[in-house]
């Protein structure tokens, strides 16, 4: 049981690791394209986009134009704060990989915690 904990804690540290190295890189993409005006001119195109009539079926086209203006309106209020956004880049990806720090090393204590139990209850429980 021990092993299968400790396999298990294994797992859980590679696949948080994973996701921190996919989760920095997509950090550290979307800095870059703020950094370069791309995401702005992207998310203007978006907003102007016709609403398509199947969303009608769902969603009110007149609450999805009231979200592209104010996603247009966004745009214009914080065009002098995207480049700064973009050069964020490298403190962002580093607080990326401290929090998957703090998150790696509760998750060794979960697993240390564990294994502490698990030798425990082993010792206390005999086969008759």
């Amino acid at each position: 049981m021990v092993i299968l904990s400790g396999l298990l804690f294994g797992l859980l540290a590679l696949l948080w690791t994973g996701g921190a190295f996919a989760f920095a890189e997509l950090v550290q993409w979307g800095a870059q394209a703020l950094a370069s005006g791309g995401a702005v001119d992207t998310a203007r195109g978006l907003a102007t986009l016709p609403v398509p009539q199947w969303i009608a079926l769902w969603v009110d086209p007149a609450l999805v134009q009231a979200a592209q203006s104010v996603v247009l309106w966004t745009l214009d209020a914080a065009r002098e704060a995207v480049p700064m956004l973009g050069s964020a880049a490298g403190w962002l990806v580093a607080l990326v990989w401290v929090l998957w720090a703090v998150g790696l090393v509760a998750l060794l204590v979960a697993a240390g915690g564990s294994h502490l139990v698990l030798r425990r209850l082993r010792g206390r429980v005999r086969p008759h």
